[in-house]
């Protein structure tokens, strides 16, 4: 059978059948006959909008459930699809298991042993515990049960996170990189956001000599003022599109397209270690120049959206200290030589 022969929304996928709508981020394997009365049935269920909800007690509905819950409806599209795919893994694991028998050393069990990627793991313990409080508002598990997967200790980042580019590498990728590698790169440092929220910039979004958006991640609504460094590089981008970064075409460009054109760059360099650093890190270089110039706590989130100082010490590090420790001993200067002159 072709394409042009199944249903509305339904693929093959490597020798199944898949109804796939992406609109409601709906994609369900379909385990009956093509055809069947059964198939039908489930078909129209899914047009509807929803899964078919097992009666039986187990990760399979629980999951489904979470699926329809107004929680997961509200989460940003990014954050669905890390959810779908770590809570896939669950599901494949513990797909037929009663949640009222997972304890917490099952999943102390299961974060160790995914140690070797460290995030991952983590992640998989974070989604326990939604679907576990879940489990408990559906009446899967009981009050006095709590919730297993609250605290299951996680790993520690072994590192402060991305590094920042050394002024080194920073030169010569200015001088090597192709024009939309060096557009990225100015956008990240002199905006200092995350690259998914700097390849989405449209020149629309640019009023007043300022960047006015919501940040895809946290949903917090930024005004940024550019540069004067990223002003002057503007002026010198063709405005092919609606979007700042595009294809040849004046099209936007996706994450992996930008990606892999900054890794071409840094890999034709000279610098031995110049594929170390990432494009995240220049986040990181624009934090620090923040903090290099003077700027708090406070100035510094208004610019680069962070959300608390936790993740601020981490970008930081020890440039944030020294700013910190010089502005507080600065302050003791003046008290006491206002102490003298008194």
């Amino acid at each position: 059978m072709t394409k042009n022969e199944l249903p509305k929304y339904v693929y093959r996928d490597r020798g199944y059948i898949r109804f796939i709508r992406r609109s409601r981020d709906q994609s369900v394997m379909m385990k009956e006959k093509l055809n069947t009365p059964e198939f039908w049935e489930h078909y129209n269920i899914l047009l509807k909008g929803r899964e078919p909800i097992s009666s039986k007690r187990n990760f399979e509905a629980l999951i489904l459930s979470y699926f329809e819950s107004n929680a997961y409806k509200k989460l940003k599209p990014r954050t669905k699809q890390d959810y779908r795919k770590y809570i896939g893994h669950i599901r494949t694991i513990w797909g037929a298991k009663d949640p009222q028998r997972i304890e917490t050393h099952h999943i102390y069990e299961l974060h160790r042993a995914n140690a070797e990627h460290w995030r991952q793991a983590n992640y998989l313990v974070q989604v326990m515990v939604v679907l576990m409080k879940h489990a408990r508002l559906i009446g899967y598990l009981k009050k006095e049960h709590g919730n297993p997967a609250k605290g299951v200790p996680l790993f520690k980042q072994e590192s402060d996170g991305w590094l920042p580019w050394p002024d080194e590498v920073r030169a010569e990728f200015e001088k090597v990189a192709t024009p939309r590698a060096l557009l990225v790169y100015e956008l990240s440092v002199g905006l200092g956001q995350r690259i998914g929220d700097t390849i989405k910039i449209r020149w629309g979004d640019i009023k007043d000599g300022a960047y006015d958006f919501k940040q895809g991640k946290t949903d917090k609504p930024l005004w940024v003022p550019l540069t004067d460094r990223l002003k002057a590089h503007l002026t010198t981008v063709e405005k092919k599109g609606l979007n700042v970064i595009t294809d040849e075409n004046g099209r936007p460009v996706q994450y992996r397209t930008i990606a892999e054109e900054m890794r071409k760059v840094k890999a034709s360099m000279e610098h031995p270690d110049a594929k170390t650093y990432v494009t995240h890190g220049l986040r990181k270089n624009a934090t620090m120049e923040l903090y290099r110039a003077g700027c708090d706590d406070e100035m510094v989130k208004a610019v680069t959206g962070h959300s608390g100082v936790e993740m601020l010490k981490k970008y930081g590090g020890k440039v944030r200290q020294r700013a910190l420790a010089m502005r507080a001993q600065d302050a003791r200067n003046r008290f006491e030589q206002n102490k003298k002159e008194t």
